[in-house]
């Protein structure tokens, strides 16, 4: 199983290629679902201001929306950092009609005092610049510009600027504050703390047995997974073509016939997948994802770090990424952090079953309560409000 920034599901978008039989059927029952009802933002007046507003990194223009608390401040700010694949400044997700969590938590915490910058990604909505050739470490210096701009205004309180990083979010937030001390607190929303070759072995297991797949298909998935990375950071692209093209005609041919009927030529179908697979692989991104590891500037932050993740998200897994987040403080010396995992919580933080990706449309398409209380409790007790 594979996964591509283009495509994203949050972290990692999922690709049908390399994934178990029972994987495929699950994904495609989702296709079928009802959505849940989506919530649409209240028409009452909003007791807050929201500016939109507009940043440089570079060249790279930067268009986002910064919501301020009711007073003259300066006040205290927090910088939304989105997931993989190019989402807007709400971190919309297209699987998930009404799913717009980063106007949720906006709107939360400045409604409670505290200002909060959220954008639209490189080449989405009102953001410029191409991101088919950037890597996390290009976002990361949006992110730090995101930063600049806010230290530049007289309502920000700039000695009381955060980052909050949802899945590679918390990667971003992570680069930003290890070289930046101004940062005065972070929220690794789900964020990884082990590098890109790690995270996808534990999250291809995951998610086949969120599938419903046994465990001897899901290590079998993780063999296949574990070969074709090896093959991916060596760029020996013609064995790697050669294995994705292996695997897949194996699943297809475990399809049942009414399956290969929906697929129609499914020869067609392989050809189109294995190319995209090979061109996610070669990715800028990708390649930088793989040798990655969040865990080397962890170990240079001090400041305060909120860690909360998702008992039942298959994208990140709770007890991997918390116990190396934990470690890579306290190699930092970090004497304020916090770890919280709310156990019934997927990767969106919705109020889950399975955790599975088949399950996010037919979920509410909202943060659950508990995740917004977590944060506001977690920030309030550690800004001081004009």
């Amino acid at each position: 199983m594979f996964f591509h920034r283009r495509l994203s599901v949050r972290l990692l978008s999922l690709l049908l290629v390399l994934l178990p039989a029972a994987l495929i059927a699950a994904c495609s029952r989702a296709a079928t679902e009802t959505p849940a009802a989506t919530e649409t933002p209240t028409a009452e007046p909003l007791p807050y201001a929201a500016e939109e507003i507009t940043f440089q990194n570079g060249d790279v223009t930067l268009a986002g929306t910064l919501t301020l608390p009711e007073g003259d401040g300066p006040f205290p700010a927090l910088i939304l950092l989105s997931g993989s694949g190019q989402q807007d400044r709400d971190e919309a997700l297209s699987i998930v009609p009404g799913y717009r969590p980063f106007y949720q938590i906006a709107d939360t915490l400045t409604r409670q005092g505290i200002a909060v910058l959220r954008y639209d990604d490189r080449g989405v909505g009102g953001s410029s610049g191409d991101p088919a050739t950037a890597t996390s470490a290009d976002f990361a210096d949006d992110a730090e510009a995101a930063l600049r701009y806010l230290q530049s205004r007289a309502d920000i309180d700039s000695q009381q600027i955060g980052l909050l990083g949802h899945s590679e979010g918390g990667m971003l937030a992570a680069m930003v504050a290890a070289r930046n001390p101004a940062v005065a607190f972070v929220i690794s929303m789900a964020g990884t703390a082990v590098d890109g070759y790690d995270t996808l072995l534990k999250q291809v297991e995951r998610l086949a047995l969120a599938s419903g797949a046994s465990q001897e298909a899901a290590d079998i998935a993780v063999v296949q997974q574990r070969e074709a990375l090896d093959l991916a950071m060596n760029q020996d692209w013609p064995a790697l073509e050669t294995l994705i093209t292996q695997i897949a005609q194996e699943q297809a041919a475990a399809l049942s016939e009414e399956q290969k009927a929906a697929l129609g030529d499914i020869d067609a179908v392989i050809q189109a997948q294995v190319a995209a697979q090979l061109q996610a692989f070669q990715s800028p991104w990708y390649q930088f994802f793989l040798r990655y590891n969040p865990a080397d500037d962890l170990a240079k932050v001090s400041a305060p770090v909120l860690g909360i993740f998702g008992g039942r998200d298959v994208q990140v897994d709770a007890e991997q990424n918390s116990t190396a987040l934990q470690a890579a403080l306290g190699k930092a010396g970090n004497a304020d952090v916090t770890i919280q995992v709310l156990p019934t919580a997927n990767h969106l933080f919705q109020e889950a079953q399975t955790g599975g990706v088949a399950e996010y449309a037919s979920l509410p398409p909202q943060l659950m309560p508990d995740f917004l209380a977590a944060i506001s409790q977690w920030l309030l007790a550690r800004v001081q409000l004009p």
